[in-house]
This record gives C-alpha cells, structure tokens and sequence, in this order.
C-alpha cells in the first residue's frame, strides 16, 4: 500500500485522570491550534490502548489512544514541537487536576511502544530509567542542585 509509506503515525496516550476522553478532545483541539499542524497535512485517529499493565493510569484502562496520523515528510518536522506542545499542556493539566489524579502523557510510533514524556509529577513514582548512570538510579552527581 503505496500510502502506507508516506505516512507516519504518532500515538499519544494519557493516563492518571479522571475523565480521560474529555482529556483525550482536550488534548486534540489544543494541538490543531498549533501553526505547525495545523498548516500541514494530517488526521486523527482513535485505537484500543492496549493491555491494562502498560501504562501507569490504572484511571485510564480501557480508554482508547489518540493517533496523530501525519503524510508525508512533516513527520520529522512536527516530532520535536509536538513534543514541546505535549509537555505544556500536561504541565497545565497537571496544574488543573483533581484530588487523586496523576496526568500522564505517553507518545511513540504507531506500533504501540510508548515512552513517558516528562517529568513523572509530584504524587507519581519515580520512572525507571536504563541508565546506571543516572541519578535516579543511584549513579553520578547530584551536586549542585
């Protein structure tokens, strides 16, 4: 399928929230107000999360991922503000939460696997991170914080 290969999915899950399709049009309309997507070819879609272990939002088990489908070279072009655009409004929605609530954005290809993006907030765990180098794994410095 010719098409296939000029497009690029980005699958965006949020998790930890109460209301998580409300979240879900939120988030939607927040980024097709974004000048970089919105002067570019692309279309939504919406896809099973998955398996209930794979997130950290037991609150969101069964609500369906938002994909951003983008044609064409765009792709690489809209990955680093996408990024950008995500982080501020979890950093809002975080600001907006109700009591018990632990907003989460995960995004990655359309093939499923999905990294965390950002800090995890104040009343989520820590994440586990590859790098035994890495503070949050008891390796390097911490000095000067």
């Amino acid at each position: 399928m010719p098409e296939h290969a000029d497009r690029q999915e980005i699958r965006i899950r949020i998790t930890g929230t109460n209301n998580p399709e409300q979240d879900v049009e939120d988030l939607r309309a927040w980024l097709e107000r974004e000048p970089w997507l919105s002067q570019r070819s692309h279309d939504w879609e919406l896809r099973p999360a998955g398996e209930p272990d794979e997130g950290p939002g037991d609150m969101a088990i069964g609500i369906d991922d938002l994909i951003l489908v983008v044609v064409g070279a765009a792709a690489a072009e809209i990955t680093k503000s996408l990024g950008i655009a995500l982080r501020e409004w979890l950093r809002r929605r975080r600001e907006e939460r109700d009591t018990g609530e632990r907003p989460a954005v995960a995004v990655g290809g359309g093939d499923g696997e999905l990294r965390a993006l950002g800090d995890p907030g104040p009343d989520a765990p820590a994440p586990e991170r590859s790098d035994p180098g890495s503070p949050a794994n008891g390796g390097g410095s911490t000095a000067g914080d």
